[in-house]
């Protein structure tokens, strides 16, 4: 959804081209992607609006050539040829082929070099060609534009190869022979081939800073992002140790229902869980003592009970608690396990007279304490 988003942005920064970039463009890559996919994206997008722009110059020239003035049939031909060419940069870099694309951009821009022989009237060569030449330096800036920085070069001595070969091998005009035969001469071939040279220097210098700029503006990103993210890991350390430090507060004060919630940062999640699992160790080992105790309480109130019976006063026997030591207390009550007598202190059982036995030496104790006679 992020992505999405940013690409929506990003067509919306280009104004009305936003439509022609969606159809023309690449894919646009995450924000977390390579600096380098990044950069072919954007390079494809430059390409997108530089054939935009060829393509309308490429129509208005067919036009030209076909409705004004059809004098010029190769030109037609290389007007379609041209078209045919953009087309084909165009699927190119809608599929991210951007080099290539990149590459079919460039032979567009060198269409003055094909539309100098096209032009000239009976095939040659004449004065007004020499201010095409100086065209062919568009081609550079395109290259350094949408191609690697180094490829300005063999783009500028292919341009100026084509200068020389057109001027030599041309048949020319009497007056573009007077004028190359003439002191003049040297600067038709000079000032094209010149302006190659700086026009690609300027070209090389002013891409590799574009480039290095983007990627230091790259880096200062990563760095922010970075940044980011380790304040959001100090914050969920602090806030898990937070929870942490609220359980051990909780277990101190021997509340053991407590347990560490889930928490956001992973070591300390682990600790938490790990923490939770001696609680409920510690939780049962309480219950254990709790019970432990309260059964040495109920022994203890036993004993005085067995001990107040057998000297014939009332035996205080202790309330059923659930404890173990229950069905003892009822075994020895006389009282059913299940139904515990509802008085703390049963009733005493009568004992038979010392009639019944023969003997009035144990008045006190009931029958069933009283020793065996022989």
């Amino acid at each position: 959804m992020g992505d999405h988003g940013e690409m929506a942005r990003r067509d919306a920064d280009w104004g009305p081209l936003g439509w022609w970039l969606r159809l023309t463009a690449p894919q646009t890559p995450p924000a977390s992607a390579w600096f380098e996919a990044r950069e072919r994206a954007r390079r494809g997008r430059l390409v997108s609006v530089l054939l935009l722009a060829f393509l309308a110059i490429e129509v208005a020239a067919l036009w030209l050539y076909v409705v004004v003035d059809d004098d010029h049939p190769l030109m037609k031909v290389a007007l379609l040829v041209a078209l045919a060419v953009a087309g084909a940069a165009v699927a190119l870099n809608r599929i991210g082929e951007v080099a290539w694309s990149g590459a079919l951009l460039v032979a567009l821009a060198c269409l003055p070099a094909v539309g100098i022989p096209a032009t000239a009237i009976g095939g040659q060569l004449d004065v007004l060609h020499l201010g095409s030449f100086y065209l062919l330096a568009g081609s550079v800036l395109v290259a350094g534009s949408v191609l690697p920085p180094l490829s300005v070069f063999p783009v500028a001595a292919i341009n100026s190869g084509a200068v020389v070969a057109l001027l030599a091998l041309m048949p020319r005009t009497a007056a573009l022979s007077a004028v190359l035969a003439s002191n003049n001469g040297p600067q038709a071939y000079a000032g094209p081939i010149a302006l190659q040279v700086v026009v690609a220097l300027i070209a090389y210098l002013w891409a590799t800073s574009t480039l290095d700029a983007l990627r230091r503006a790259d880096r200062a990103e990563e760095i922010a992002a970075l940044e980011r993210r380790e304040v959001e890991r100090a914050h969920e350390v602090e806030e898990g140790v937070q929870e942490l430090l609220t359980v051990h507060v909780r277990l101190a004060n021997g509340d053991f229902s407590a347990r560490v919630p889930p928490v956001r940062n992973a070591p300390l999640w682990r600790i938490g869980v790990s923490l939770n699992t001696l609680v409920a160790r510690f939780a049962r080992l309480a219950e254990a003592e709790r019970a432990l105790a309260q059964s040495q309480v109920e022994t203890r109130r036993l004993a005085a009970a067995l001990v107040a019976r057998r000297m014939g006063l009332p035996a205080p026997w202790p309330n059923p608690t659930g404890a173990p030591l229950d069905e003892v207390i009822a075994a020895l009550s006389g009282a059913a396990p299940s139904a515990p007598p509802a008085s703390p202190i049963p009733p005493e059982r009568s004992a038979p007279s010392s009639a019944e036995h023969g003997d009035s030496l144990y008045p006190r104790l009931p029958y069933w304490d009283r020793p065996s006679q022989s």
